[in-house]
């Protein structure tokens, strides 16, 4: 007995969080990067400091693992935030999703909201020239580096 729901495997498949955005980049709040954790770094780890930040959601989808084309969703949604993280010379970044909080019409970070991660410098990537100093000033502004 054949089934038209068997008919054209899409192959293994997964449940997967996807982003859009909702808001431009702006700066992170100074509340969030006085109030956030901070990783210590370990053996040869690098700080990076949290200085933009932007809302949206986090939609799930469920994806081709093989492909990764989008089968079907989105099937659930939640507000999250991105956050993007530099080093205190603005030459490496890492950009995290997280899930955000509503409160108050607004979003918020997540309670444990780490402001300054530690990453292996192969774990981040390369910052264009152009937006060294600035990624540079903002952490010192944001954080009273000097």
């Amino acid at each position: 007995m054949s089934s038209k729901y068997r008919h054209g495997d899409t192959g293994p498949k997964k449940l997967k969080w996807r982003w859009k955005d909702e808001t431009d980049n702006r700066s992170l709040p100074q509340s969030w990067a006085d109030n956030g954790r901070t990783e210590p770094p370990e053996g040869d780890e690098v700080q990076l400091y949290a200085i933009q930040c932007r809302a949206g959601l986090l939609l799930e989808w469920l994806v081709n693992t093989r492909t990764g084309k989008l089968l079907r969703g989105p099937l659930s949604e939640k507000p999250g935030i991105r956050v993007l993280y530099v080093t205190a010379d603005g030459e490496h970044a890492v950009l995290k999703e997280l899930e955000a909080r509503e409160v108050d019409d607004s979003w918020k970070p997540p309670k444990q909201f780490t402001s300054i991660i530690a990453k292996h410098p192969d774990e981040a990537d390369p910052v264009p020239d152009p937006s060294q100093d600035h990624y540079c000033r903002s952490v010192r502004d944001l954080y009273d580096l000097e």
